[in-house]
């Protein structure tokens, strides 16, 4: 094969290895977020109810002091969630009932039934659309909880900048060391696992100047 040619196919090779390592590490990208917003899901579901405790607010704990304010944040806005899907709950458990006293009885003929068809259509209507409210506020819990996560770790990880270096947990003595030993642990786990994701991506950069750097010296000879 002509060296011209040669020169081609390879040329052709690693611009393609180049952009598969490059989507790669879009999706890295990704997997780094989606492993805050998992850790932030995971730690709300854990502190939330910390929230109504005494000791939450009248800690000096430096490691509750820098959950405190993204926690509470993120908690009030759930909260007032939870308050439009317990209104919501209660619109649909009136509305089943409504149903039911429409419908005493089954039908006994095929105009009847074509009757309650009718009727019951708009009943199930109705009732679709308050489960439907109801969904789109435990998705919003949702996305509020990992943005928690992101938050969250953002500002522990400038607190705790060790590195690869584990974080130690504390003595217990009350309630509060658990649940900083709690939140340390769920912060160790998110940081090992994206520690892992990084050093993939960081491979994968290395390989893609590698490509650049034999490109440019086939070029050359």
């Amino acid at each position: 094969m002509p060296k011209f040619f040669e020169n081609a196919l390879n040329s052709g090779k690693r611009a393609g290895q180049k952009a598969k390592l490059k989507a790669e590490n879009i999706m890295l990208d990704r997997n780094i977020i989606k492993r805050k917003k998992s850790f932030g899901v995971y730690m709300y579901d854990v502190l939330f109810e910390y929230t109504t405790e005494q000791d939450f607010y009248a800690t000096n704990d430096e490691t509750v002091s820098i959950v405190r304010p993204v926690l509470l944040e993120a908690d009030r806005e759930i909260r007032a969630l939870d308050g439009k899907n317990l209104v919501a709950k209660g619109d649909l458990e009136v509305a089943q009932a409504k149903r039911a006293e429409a419908f005493p009885a089954p039908a006994n003929n095929w105009k009847e039934k074509a009757k309650n068809g009718a009727k019951g259509a708009g009943f199930a209507a109705g009732e679709a659309k308050i489960k439907t409210k109801m969904a789109v506020n435990n998705g919003k819990k949702r996305s509020i909880k990992e943005e928690f996560g992101v938050k969250l770790f953002n500002q522990m990880e400038e607190y705790f900048p060790g590195g690869e270096s584990a974080i130690v947990p504390i003595d217990v003595h009350c309630t509060t060391d658990n649940i900083v030993n709690e939140i340390r642990s769920g912060f160790q786990a998110c940081k090992s696992d994206i520690i892992d994701i990084s050093r993939k991506r960081m491979s994968n950069e290395q390989e893609i100047k590698q490509l650049s750097v034999e490109g440019s010296l086939r070029r050359l000879s």
